[in-house]
């Protein structure tokens, strides 16, 4: 259901990649190319300073409960911005948004990778992260000329929309993995807290992003 999941938030994130510049351009008064740089930089600059001490503070808070719900707050998060676009009008506005999209993208992925990587299979790693990465490639692949054609069909208001609809549908999709996030009383009582942690010792492969 993880990779399901991802697969589908990465659709829709696809959607987005090509345009986003051009929606830019065209919505947002006093825009630049400049803006556009400005407004990437802010999304990976927030990102950057939360991830790595978000990740660090969930490996040592026990079980994997923290970890589901600040994927799903961050995901719900991910799948608004899309909304707040079309409510942005300057460039100070494009960039507080970009920075809480940054914080909400360390929040989805730190902790998705960390319950994907407690749940991999033993012996799969490498096969299970390539499924994974594949799944990524296909997906962002494929919606990157799908919402191009979108907007310059229906416009950029369709576009933002569908990828809000796609971005919750993608984060009701891991609710029912719930029951697999256990506490760490639990995790002892079926005897997976070694296991865990050894993986959480291996490190974990950088998954590739679509331009944001």
């Amino acid at each position: 259901m993880l990779v399901l999941s991802d697969f589908v938030i990465y659709f829709a994130l696809g959607l987005l990649g090509p345009i986003f510049a051009v929606f830019i351009l065209q919505n947002i008064v006093g825009s630049s190319v400049q803006v556009i740089g400005i407004a990437i930089a802010m999304y990976w600059i927030s990102r950057t300073i939360v991830a790595m001490p978000l990740a660090r503070w969930m490996d040592r808070t026990d079980g994997e409960r923290d970890e589901f719900y600040i994927m799903i707050l961050g995901s719900f998060i991910m799948s608004s911005i899309p909304l707040f676009y079309l409510l942005v009008h300057t460039p100070i506005q494009l960039y507080i948004v970009q920075l809480i999209y940054g914080v909400a993208g360390a929040m989805a992925t730190s902790s998705w990778s960390i319950l994907f990587t407690d749940h991999i299979d033993r012996g799969r790693v490498g096969y299970e992260w390539s499924l994974e990465n594949t799944g990524m490639g296909i997906a962002t692949g494929a919606s990157a000329f799908i919402g191009a054609s979108l907007a310059d069909k229906f416009g950029f208001p369709i576009v933002l929309i569908l990828l809000s609809m796609l971005g919750y549908i993608a984060t009701m999709l891991v609710i029912p993995i719930y029951r697999d996030a256990k506490t760490l009383a639990e995790i002892k009582r079926e005897g997976r807290l070694g296991v865990i942690l050894k993986k959480r010792e291996t490190p974990i492969p950088i998954k590739p992003e679509s331009a944001k």
